[in-house]
């Protein structure tokens, strides 16, 4: 009689016979015979799991028990046997003993694919999940046999990661086995356990493996199920391992983009220092810093929205915010690793991206009017100088988004129109225009400009005369109706920013930012929303500020009680 180990052949050819005749089945007469031999196939696995134990490796392990990987791999596939808690420790070990952590040949990583497959189906065979339960309580297991599960898993998660952070791509031919298989391997293998505290070190390195070559790239199921994890606040990523996700699945850096708008767009909107702490907490800034195509890939959700939106303040708010907080970040990194911003913006005219993407904070306020003169004319410059109509559309187009993305300076040049001498007005009323009216600007420049100006001077009366004029209040209620975003705006910093008696500025909210007789109901509502935006706004932008001039944080408190009072009458 010839012998596989210590076991003779009528014995192997016993439990190879039943392996092979339960199948996959769970018929009521396979769970019966299954039921009715479990407790010798119990004492078999423990006897093989012995003999295992006293190879040195799994070639020798393979040439000593020859039926090994046939029996044990379809008892795995058995559901009545992996469903039993003694039998599932005991393949889970013999898997262990099996595995090459540092595989000598042919035979030995193709037992380790084997094996990865092996527990892969064990985690999501049937949707069962048996594996995970493996690493869970269950209610038929000892506390010993949980902690044999957890140790197994981590031990293969240990052996994997070790796998996927040693592995390198030599660049051999393509018909050639690769280190980056076992990257893809343990990425499939990983795919049921993405919940699992335990694949958290895993899960790390297989996203933050560079992507030498296109066989290392990481399963689409695995992908897959981390973003529906992350959606189902079932996992949290570090930060570098998001980064990575990010890099290695589109639809998962789209998807966060699209959150943090939907947040920015709800009703009501988060306060400007709630949105910057969202933009900061999604580290999508941060990301978009270390790794241009990721900057790259959320400005083009932004750009789309933007034209679909047709320029949302609120979108406008959180573009803004972004590209501040993305400044920010990339001040931390290491010169030499710094991309230029034309690397970030390349679609932007080189010579508008250092004026427009300097914070405020960083340059003299003394030296801001002059700033401004320098954006302005460089933006008109890029109109003028483009001759064919379709490439001026588009070269006017970036220029614009470029403007959207530094809305700061807009805030700025809204609030120099109050303070500043009169000779700055056109260029700063340009610029305003421009950021509101683009499209008007380049068809009916004359026009939107005249009507800016118009409604900037009767601002200025407003806030010099009192009582209101009746003539000033239609005219500019008939102004706000074709350009209502920019009077707002305009309105809300000479509120706070001018030098006009404070009983005025309750009124002029009254009459002309919400006036119930020129708008619906819903008009007015929204009126007054984005009047309280704009407010806000420039509040949290001066909070930033340590020598804050009490004239100014007096009138602030004032035009915030004012609105709340409109808002709740």
């Amino acid at each position: 009689m010839t012998q596989s180990g210590s076991f003779s052949e009528q014995v192997v050819e016993f439990w190879l016979g039943k392996a092979v005749d339960w199948g996959q089945s769970t018929s009521s007469l396979a769970r019966a015979d299954v039921r009715a031999h479990l407790p010798k196939l119990r004492n078999f696995l423990q006897q093989l799991l012995q003999e295992l134990q006293l190879t040195r490796s799994t070639t020798e392990a393979m040439c000593s028990l020859p039926f090994l990987g046939q029996l044990v791999g379809r008892l795995c596939w058995n559901p009545c046997v992996s469903a039993d808690g003694e039998s599932l420790d005991r393949l889970l070990q013999c898997l262990w003993w099996l595995y090459s952590s540092e595989p000598q040949n042919a035979v030995e990583r193709r037992a380790n694919q084997w094996i990865r497959n092996l527990l892969y189906h064990l985690s999501v065979e049937e949707g069962r999940s048996s594996a995970r339960r493996a690493v869970r309580h269950s209610g038929h297991a000892t506390q010993a046999q949980t902690d044999q599960r957890l140790l197994f898993l981590r031990n293969m998660v240990a052996l994997l990661e070790r796998e996927v952070r040693g592995s390198s791509c030599p660049g051999v031919h393509p018909t050639e086995r690769c280190p980056c298989d076992d990257v893809r391997g343990a990425s499939v293998t990983c795919t049921a356990l993405v919940t699992c505290l335990e694949a958290a070190p895993l899960i790390g390195a297989l996203l933050q493996h560079p992507t030498a070559c296109g066989r290392a790239a990481l399963s689409d199921d695995f992908l897959d199920a981390l973003n529906a994890a992350l959606l189902g606040k079932q996992l949290v990523l570090e930060e570098q391992a998001l980064m990575g996700l990010w890099l290695h699945s589109l639809p998962s850096l789209e998807g966060t983009t699209l959150n943090l708008v939907e947040s920015a767009l709800s009703n009501p909107p988060p306060s400007p220092q709630d949105l910057e702490q969202q933009v900061t907490d999604s580290h999508l800034p941060k990301a978009a810093a270390q790794h241009h195509p990721i900057f790259l890939v959320v400005c083009d959700v932004f750009r789309m929205l933007v034209v679909e939106t047709q320029g949302s303040p609120a979108l406008r708010t959180l573009i803004e915010s972004f590209t501040r907080c993305f400044l920010l970040s990339l001040r931390p990194l290491d010169p030499q690793e710094r991309l230029s911003l034309k690397v970030f913006f390349p679609h932007a005219p080189q010579s508008l991206l250092t004026p427009l993407l300097q914070i405020p904070t960083d340059v003299p306020e003394e030296a801001w009017p002059e700033h401004l003169l320098l954006i302005s004319c460089l933006l008109q410059k890029m109109e003028e100088e483009e001759e064919d109509a379709a490439r001026r559309r588009r070269s006017l187009f970036e220029c614009w988004f470029l403007l959207v993305q530094a809305g700061f300076w807009v805030d700025v040049a809204a609030q120099l129109l109050v303070t500043s001498a009169p000779e700055t007005t056109p260029p700063l009323l340009w610029l305003l225009t421009f950021y509101y009216h683009p499209i008007h600007l380049e068809e009916r420049r004359a026009r939107t400009l005249t009507m800016a100006g118009e409604a900037l001077d009767l601002l200025r009366a407003f806030f010099l005369s009192h009582p209101l004029p009746p003539t000033h209040t239609q005219a500019l209620e008939q102004l706000i109706s074709t350009c209502p975003h920019l009077l707002l705006h305009l309105l809300v910093n000479f509120a706070i920013f001018s030098h006009g008696p404070f009983s005025v500025i309750s009124e002029v909210i009254r009459q002309v930012a919400v006036q119930p007789g020129s708008y619906h109901e819903a008009e007015a509502m929204e009126m007054t929303a984005v009047a309280a935006a704009f407010f806000a706004k420039v509040e949290h932008r001066l909070s930033r500020r340590a020598d804050l001039d009490p004239r100014i944080q007096s009138r602030l408190r004032t035009v915030q009680d004012a609105l709340v009072l409109q808002r709740t009458a």
